[in-house]
């Protein structure tokens, strides 16, 4: 089921107090001992990331950390590519929290289980995936031939996970997927799709949806909504390891009250969080198409989980999961209240 805050829940300050009262609570008992000075969290690239960017730019992070005693605490952003290299600096203790796409968040969460225990501490979007083709004729995913290709960022990324789970509807043995798929970052497929060569199709994220729906030589065929679960899911999160927030309540706590600040922001000054997204990324992208992007809701940023479950029983049925989770919470550090989250 989607996952809607109950009632008064819907306000993101109260969420960030509860998230906040939770988190220190479960540290009450701990033995008393310094936080860290410094505390580094791991950013990857794109607009899914943008609430990090803008709790670190705008200084929420800082605020949240003398509001909460933490006069000294100093947080650096460090970018990596990919969510291998990112669980790889978790886990080494490279950095103390981690941004990760939703399909990498959970293999973490599965592979640590026990262990490490790496956990989301909040959503950070969700996102309309949009799949665009340039070859005549095809009007649906099952028109796809032997020989084309479809562009998707690495085979157990969420837009290859759902397009086998759009796949799986067809009749058995219209749509050969995985002969279909091919790995390639945002910026390339998206090259060599308006360029028509090797590549027929690509599975788009913002901003390369809204560049593509604005060239005349492709066209979207399909959307990710409701492929799995009920309307979009959650696109990525910030992670952190179980004993680290166990050992410093009050840091986590001060950077999810950081980051539902940055919530707001994005909500109620597009026009800053646009100039803060192009400052921080190299894109080739004016401030108001940015803005564009923020208004149209192909991304919508909000900690709560979104089809997280849906999403986990998916990636079970095509071998990246182990086990599936019974519900959000156990994939999230303790805090979030949702109706029927999932």
């Amino acid at each position: 089921m989607p996952s809607r805050f109950a009632g008064p829940l819907r306000t993101p300050r109260l969420r960030a107090r509860i998230i906040v009262a939770a988190l220190l609570l479960a540290g009450a008992a701990a033995p008393a001992a310094a936080e860290p000075a410094t505390v580094r969290i791991g950013l990857q690239y794109g607009l899914v990331y943008l609430p990090v960017m803008v709790a670190e730019k705008a200084g929420f992070f800082d605020t949240r950390a003398k509001a909460a005693g933490l006069d000294g605490m100093n947080v650096t952003l460090t970018r990596f590519s990919g969510s291998t290299a990112m669980n790889d600096a978790l886990l080494s203790d490279s950095i103390e929290f981690g941004t990760l796409g939703s399909a990498g968040a959970l293999i973490a969460w599965d592979k640590t289980r026990g262990r490490q225990q790496v956990k989301s501490l909040c959503a950070l979007s969700s996102v309309t995936y949009t799949l665009f083709t340039n070859k005549p004729g095809v009007a649906a995913l099952k028109d796809f031939a032997f020989g084309d290709k479809v562009a998707v960022p690495a085979f157990n990324s969420p837009q290859a996970i759902l397009l086998r789970a759009a796949a799986a509807k067809e009749p058995a043995g219209t749509v050969k997927i995985d002969a279909l798929l091919m790995s390639l970052p945002h910026p390339d497929a998206t090259a060599a799709v308006l360029a028509g060569q090797t590549v027929t199709g690509y599975f788009s994220t913002p901003p390369f949806t809204q560049v593509l729906k604005a060239d005349k030589r492709v066209r979207a065929i399909m959307t990710s909504t409701g492929l799995i679960g009920d309307g979009d899911i959650t696109a990525a999160t910030l992670n952190a390891k179980q004993g680290y927030v166990d050992d410093n309540p009050k840091v986590a706590a001060a950077v999810l009250a950081g980051m539902e600040d940055a919530f707001a922001l994005i909500r109620d000054d597009p026009k800053r969080a646009a100039q803060i997204y192009l400052a921080s990324e190299q894109v080739n992208l004016t401030p108001a198409q940015v803005e564009e992007i923020l208004a149209d809701r192909t991304v919508v940023y909000d900690p709560a989980p979104k089809g997280m479950v849906a999403l986990a029983q998916a990636m079970a049925a095509q071998g990246f999961l182990r086990k599936v989770p019974a519900n959000w919470q156990e994939i999230f550090f303790p805090g979030l209240k949702a109706d029927g989250g999932s």
